[in-house]
């Protein structure tokens, strides 16, 4: 018996490692005539010898076979360049890009078919991006290229010397809205560059919910507060919300304190002037976010749910929510993971409603006018990730960009998006954005790393009822 049990377990895990070979195969470059055959070939002698136990083999021949190919977070299988072969190669830190098919993969897609350069793609998830950049850019194991937000962690960084100069040539940053560049500016030098759509956030809601209900999207705070109230009571979660991460529970904070209070709030915190966490712009915003999870807007469980994992977004698309507010990165993250969602014309968008009273213009937004490509100073290959970052600009990458649902932000941006599948949202996000009278990077990224940490957690306690309005301003404060 045990003799049958052990030919089973051979058979099936033969059966899986040959598997496994044939996806690596068709992963990596063209290998040498007959080398998996080969391969296969030591496998089957070896485990009919009897001299290794199964496992091992199958871990050999996996180590055998992705020899010269490298695990890159985020992409799967990445063809390293040969040894000795003079390539070029460039590390690139990013966000993970929400399809395989994304403007970034594309980018390195072309340069890894060139002989002289190869880049090395690792990605990751928003918070733990954060959290590298904190720890890891300016250390030795610093990549020659990463993506950043802009504000007080690339300010520092350019300040210390750890970034490259990226000031023209004109025919890169020339392309690019004033208001994006800005962005990447310190002290009147370019540090960054635009890589991304701009991502202002919106109120997105399923059409089909709405309809259903015989509701229409708000335009007031009040409005919005009524909807809350009527679809709890058709047992719909009405804001769904990825309340496991912080910086999803600061767009509701953000908002609500500049439309009190007006842009002028944003840059109070931003400056660090004193008393900014206690003006009372922000302390409204601060109760009326907490009044908001404490009214059942973002279910029972919306402590635990996620964003980056697809939780959230899959609530929206599923109908088991009727709105979410979030980044206009929404739109593309739904079109790769509940196409039918987008492309059944299932998915709309709004402003951020108007507060009655407030001091805040109603056009007003917040959110990531752009991502930036920066370049580490101390690169090995600092002109050739200088040349890849300057490609942001190229009408390959831009185009790219529009394709999959994203706003570039660049001064012929209109006459890109016309005509194509997604024309309907992007030119939608393009007025918005053309019409704000002011646009505000979101307070996480435009503060320092340590202060941005520390207003997220808080925020999660906030929205817990762990922290009053009063005890988050004094902890926000060191008080």
């Amino acid at each position: 018996m045990a003799d049958k049990i052990r030919s089973v377990d051979d058979r099936m895990l033969a059966e899986e490692v040959g598997a496994t070979l044939a996806e690596a195969q068709a992963a990596l470059p063209p290998a040498a005539p007959g080398a998996i055959t080969t391969i296969r070939e030591r496998y089957r002698r070896r485990r009919q010898r009897g001299r290794l136990a199964s496992a091992a083999v199958a871990i050999l021949v996996l180590t055998v076979t992705l020899t010269g190919a490298q695990l890159t977070r985020g992409r799967g299988l990445s063809p390293a360049p040969p040894a000795d072969s003079g390539t070029a190669t460039i590390r690139v830190w990013a966000i993970t890009p929400p399809s395989q098919d994304s403007a970034l993969r594309q980018l390195v897609d072309r340069y890894n078919r060139s002989a002289e350069v190869h880049v090395e793609l690792l990605t990751f998830a928003n918070d733990d991006y954060k959290e590298k950049l904190r720890t890891s850019v300016d250390s030795p194991d610093a990549p020659d290229v990463f993506v950043t937000w802009g504000g007080a962690a690339l300010a520092r960084l350019a300040r210390d010397g750890r970034l490259a100069d990226l000031t023209g040539p004109p025919t890169s940053a020339g392309r690019f809205l004033p208001s994006a560049l800005a962005g990447g500016m310190v002290d009147g030098r370019q540090y960054g560059l635009p890589m991304s759509g701009t991502h202002p956030t919106v109120l997105f809601y399923n059409k089909d919910v709405f309809a259903r209900s015989g509701l229409t999207p708000p335009r007031s705070y009040a409005e919005l507060l009524s909807l809350v109230d009527a679809f709890k009571a058709d047992g719909i979660t009405p804001l769904a919300l990825g309340g496991a991460q912080g910086w999803a529970e600061l767009m509701y904070v953000m908002y609500l304190a500049e439309r009190i209070g007006g842009p002028g709030t944003t840059a109070d915190i931003v400056l660090g002037r004193p008393g900014a966490w206690s003006k009372p712009a922000v302390s409204q915003a601060l109760r009326d976010a907490q009044d908001l999870a404490k009214r059942g807007a973002f279910g029972d469980d919306f402590s635990s749910l996620g964003y980056d994992d697809g939780s959230a977004p899959r609530l929206l698309a599923t109908g088991r929510a009727a709105m979410q507010l979030m980044g206009t990165w929404e739109y593309p993250t739904q079109l790769a993971r509940n196409p039918d969602f987008v492309l059944g014309d299932g998915l709309g968008w709004v402003p951020f409603p108007a507060v009655a009273g407030g001091a805040g213009n109603p056009a007003d937004l917040v959110g990531i006018p752009a991502k930036y490509f920066s370049v580490t100073a101390g690169s090995r290959h600092r002109q050739t990730a200088i040349e890849f970052v300057q490609d942001v600009a190229g009408d390959a990458y831009l185009d790219d960009l529009v394709a999959e649902g994203e706003v570039p932000p660049v001064t012929d941006a209109a006459d890109r998006l016309r005509g194509t599948d997604h024309a309907g949202f992007a030119t939608s996000v393009h007025e918005l954005v053309a019409k704000a009278p002011s646009y505000s990077l979101a307070w996480d990224q435009a503060l320092d790393p340590a202060t941005a940490t520390r207003l997220n957690a808080n925020l999660q306690r906030l929205f817990r009822s762990e922290l009053t309005p009063e005890q988050f301003a004094a902890a926000m404060t060191g008080d």
